[in-house]
């Protein structure tokens, strides 16, 4: 089932399924096994990390990352679905982790970030502490290819955002370890659509899967949230 009929279209039916979301993770589930409990940081570091955040907006241009928008987007996705196990493919300097980072922070869940770029994994590591995150997300350096099978599934929220030609052979390899009833949000779904044909195609076409394109800016880099039915 699909719905790309436009922005303002296409933003209230984002909103409605994360709502969806949201009171599905809700409908007496209980927060799974290893999560920690809500983090509350302290002033001092929410101080550290809004400095840090400052500065690595100005290397969104550079870096290849999300706008803030998006950022807080994917805060609140984790945050209101209630994620404890989540994935993200495509690391950069750590910018888009430490939004999602922020929301696990609610939820007591942990994310894995995967970048395969040995410098910008180190950035990642170093932003991710600095922002006093570190204990909500590991950063694992190396191609994610190799390295998304060596983890322990389900996981309840993936985040992709690395070569988008390569869209869709992520999507088969980490599919299966997907929870039903849990998400994928694809990043550059409508201004690069154009390099993933094949990944649109399935997850809009999959009878498995609900999806729906949105942006949260004017200037439509795009979202694709894919939600994982219960069969």
């Amino acid at each position: 089932m699909s719905w790309r009929n436009g922005f303002g279209a296409a933003l209230a039916a984002g909103l409605a399924l994360m709502i969806g979301f949201g009171t599905a993770a809700q409908e007496g589930k209980p927060a799974k096994k290893g999560g920690k409990g809500m983090i509350r940081p302290s002033e001092e570091v929410l101080k550290k990390r809004e400095a840090r955040m400052k500065e690595l907006e100005k290397t969104i241009s550079k870096k290849l990352n999300i706008p803030p928008t998006d950022g807080m987007f994917l805060k609140i996705m984790a945050a209101s679905t209630r994620a404890q196990k989540v994935l993200e493919i495509g690391s950069s300097n750590g910018y888009s982790a430490c939004w999602i980072g922020q929301g696990l922070e609610q939820t007591g869940g942990h994310l894995w970030t995967i970048e395969i770029d040995a410098a910008r994994a180190a950035e990642c590591r170093d932003n991710l502490k600095e922002c006093g995150l570190d204990n909500v997300v590991t950063s694992i350096e190396g191609n994610a290819f190799k390295e998304i099978p060596r983890l322990e599934g389900p996981f309840d929220m993936v985040f992709l955002d690395a070569w988008k030609t390569d869209y869709k052979r992520f999507l088969e390899l980490f599919l299966p370890m997907v929870r039903p009833g849990g998400i994928i949000i694809a990043h550059n779904t409508i201004e690069q659509a154009k390099d993933m044909p094949d990944y649109l195609e399935a997850v809009f076409q999959s009878p498995d899967l609900d999806s729906v394109t949105l942006s949260t800016t004017q200037w439509k880099k795009g979202i694709t949230i894919t939600y994982k039915r219960r069969l």
